[in-house]
């Protein structure tokens, strides 16, 4: 076996998300937590929850339910979150004035939110979501390059209970419809483009071609990017609305919904390559600690870190 080229100075290690959470557990290496995790998974996710300080606002009667089998396993049972309340509220409350996010555009414009500000953009998009009849349960489409509206726009479904379905800001309108009826979507929240490479990608056309053949769709809330003109644009039935204003300083939140643990957050479909798309349901408690777990334990990412994303969002 080769020898290792490079081994971290233990004291370095003591200091890492899993150096601190294994101190804190007594566990000696990391090859007993891996072990331990194993062996009693109900005991790992319990604690790497409290670990991160993921907020309940009803606490959870057991982390694990297996009494209908493996194959429906229920977590965090009885009790109820909101991603939102996780990601948006408790840092808007804790830290307002912390960098939230960073966004550069391929023309080197950069935009950068506070934990506040962004609450506050979250906040406008929910307020008018809920102005248009969305939702506990509802669900809508995120058609989207990625933006900080992107990340506005998750968080606003989010936080009213409602399921958002991220699709592909490279799809073709047949690829978009399918995933939008297949949910009975309300809603979808889209661009009307953006540059790629130096030339622009007009993507209100290929939203308006979706919907037309998705009667559940009443809605559609445009980011403006390229300047389109709403009000000469013709959405047939549907209701074409600008992107919102974040509220103001002074007006009151919009309440964040809390739902169970296991109420639907969003369906990733497959890409359809092999036959129909194939939708998979995450659920708030489940997805917010997973993905929480692995940020702070794969890429150990602290506050003041800055995690870098480029990916499209579908």
């Amino acid at each position: 076996m080769t020898a290792p080229i490079w081994e971290p100075d233990p004291a370095a290690i003591a200091t890492t998300n899993v150096g601190r959470f294994q101190a804190a557990h007594g566990i000696d290496s990391f090859e007993d937590l891996r072990t331990r995790s194993i062996e009693d998974p109900a005991w790992f996710w319990g604690a790497v929850t409290d670990f991160l300080g993921i907020p309940f606002s009803t606490p959870y009667d057991a982390v694990l339910d297996t009494s209908d089998g493996i194959a429906w396993a229920r977590w965090f049972t009885g009790g109820r979150t909101n991603l939102a309340a996780a990601c948006i509220d408790r840092w808007v409350a804790e830290t307002p004035d912390a960098e939230a996010l960073i966004w550069e555009g391929e023309d080197g414009g950069v935009r950068r939110l506070t934990y506040a500000e962004l609450g506050r953009h979250v906040d406008g998009l929910a307020a008018l979501l809920v102005e248009r009849g969305i939702g506990v349960g509802d669900a809508v489409g995120i058609f989207l390059p990625m933006l900080v509206e992107t990340v506005v726009a998750a968080m606003a479904v989010a936080k009213l209970g409602a399921l958002f379905l991220p699709i592909f800001s490279g799809y073709g309108a047949d690829a978009i419809s399918v995933r939008l009826a297949d949910a009975d979507a309300k809603a979808l929240l889209c661009a009307d483009g953006f540059n790629r490479r130096g030339r622009p990608v007009p993507m209100l056309a290929t939203a308006l071609d979706a919907v037309a053949s998705v009667p559940t769709v009443e809605s559609m809330v445009v980011v403006p990017r390229l300047g389109v003109d709403l009000a000469e644009v013709d959405a047939g039935r549907v209701s074409l609305l600008a992107w919102p204003e974040p509220r103001g300083i002074d007006e009151p939140a919009v309440p964040t919904v809390p739902v169970d643990s296991e109420h639907p957050l969003f369906i990733a479909y497959t890409s359809g390559t092999t036959g129909r798309p194939k939708g998979a349901v995450h659920v708030h408690a489940g997805f917010t600690v997973k993905i929480a777990e692995e940020v702070a334990f794969q890429f150990d990412c602290r506050p003041g870190d800055r995690l870098f994303w480029f990916a499209d969002f579908g």
